[in-house]
């Protein structure tokens, strides 16, 4: 028994059964009517009940491959897989390349263009190539592997971006705009986000793990200050820091405490009038996130200002063979260490 399908949890799960589990299958199957199936190379898909220890148990499509074996069409439920496995054995999964792995799992066009382009590279005999040239072609090789391999890692890898600042900047808002649907329970009442949110986006087409925090300010209770200290310990936590400043009001003295160099400061409530905003805190954009209607706009501009402090190109494919996988980076970066070249 092999499984085709990514493992967990999904609607659909494909397993085939090679030809030597064939009369083993058919025994577990019975027809719409309850009686014996039957198997026919080429025949359209048998739809059929899967009948385990005289209980059904799914109900399933059975498709004849011929030489290769039946497959199998069912849900996606691991406690059928986990049935499946108690009678046939543990289910092989079959090696997915970091390419293909990325295709099944892609969360943007970017991602998945990439995942394309990737398949048609064979990365491991790419670096075996390398490690065999003249030094200087495998030096200048290796320095466009190395570009190409950290955007590539970008793809891969989410960014870990937390929102932070004081209470009632807008960052919940700010947070259901990234994400596009509202997430996190927003509204002029202080305290409101208590537990740090994390939720997936992607964002220019990088993918980011958005954090939202409690709002620093005045702990009226023990739990306030609980949730404030949580959000001290996501900020440490994160890739990238956001400070979101209420707009209309402007900044004050905990938004100064809260801003290092390293930080991206956004203004919110764009479409209210705008305080006065002091020199010595930069400005890194500003946003109006009242109108749901207006979260692409939002997604757009925080997205171009992360891949521009990033120091990344437009997603998408990256022009050549490039590690997807921490494997072969590993090879490729122990690669440009042995030529002298800086890691990437």
């Amino acid at each position: 028994m092999e499984l085709l399908t990514p493992a967990g949890h999904g609607g659909v799960a494909v397993v085939t059964f090679a030809p030597s589990e064939r009369s083993a299958l058919l025994a577990c199957l019975r027809g719409r009517d309850g009686g014996v199936v039957g198997a026919v190379a080429g025949a359209p898909p048998l739809r059929a009940n899967l009948v385990l220890d005289q209980v059904v148990v799914d109900d399933v499509l059975m498709v004849d491959r011929a030489t290769r074996g039946l497959e199998l069409h069912l849900h996606g439920s691991p406690a059928v897989i986990d049935l499946l496995a108690i009678r046939f054995g543990e289910p092989r999964i079959p090696a997915v390349s970091a390419a293909d792995e990325l295709l099944q799992r892609a969360i943007s066009r970017e991602q998945l263009h990439l995942a394309l382009e990737q398949r048609a590279f064979d990365v491991p005999a790419y670096l075996r190539v390398l490690a065999g040239q003249p030094a200087e072609w495998q030096r200048r090789e290796l320095e466009l592997a190395l570009q190409r391999s950290r955007v590539a890692m970008a793809h891969v890898l989410p960014c870990r971006l937390v929102l932070v600042g004081r209470q009632n900047a807008g960052k919940s808002t700010l947070f259901n705009r990234l994400l596009f649907r509202e997430r996190a329970l927003a509204g002029p009442v202080a305290g409101l986000t208590r537990d740090p949110i994390s939720d997936a986006a992607s964002l220019d087409g990088y993918p980011y793990e958005i954090v939202d925090t409690a709002g620093e300010g005045h702990a009226s209770s023990p739990v306030d200050q609980r949730a404030m200290d949580r959000a001290h310990v996501e900020r440490a936590r994160g890739d990238l820091v956001i400070l979101v400043v209420d707009g209309s009001v402007g900044p004050s003295a905990i938004d100064h405490s809260m801003f290092e160099s390293d930080v991206l400061v956004v203004a919110t409530k764009g479409d209210l009038p705008q305080a006065h905003w002091p020199p010595e805190l930069r400005l890194d954009a500003t946003v109006a996130c009242a109108d749901t209607a207006g979260s692409g706009l939002v997604r757009a501009a925080i997205g171009a200002l992360l891949r521009d402090r990033r120091c990344l190109p437009p997603a998408g494919p990256v022009g050549g063979p490039a590690a997807l996988c921490s494997g072969d980076l590993n090879t490729l970066q122990q690669l440009a260490s042995a030529a002298g070249l800086p890691r990437a």
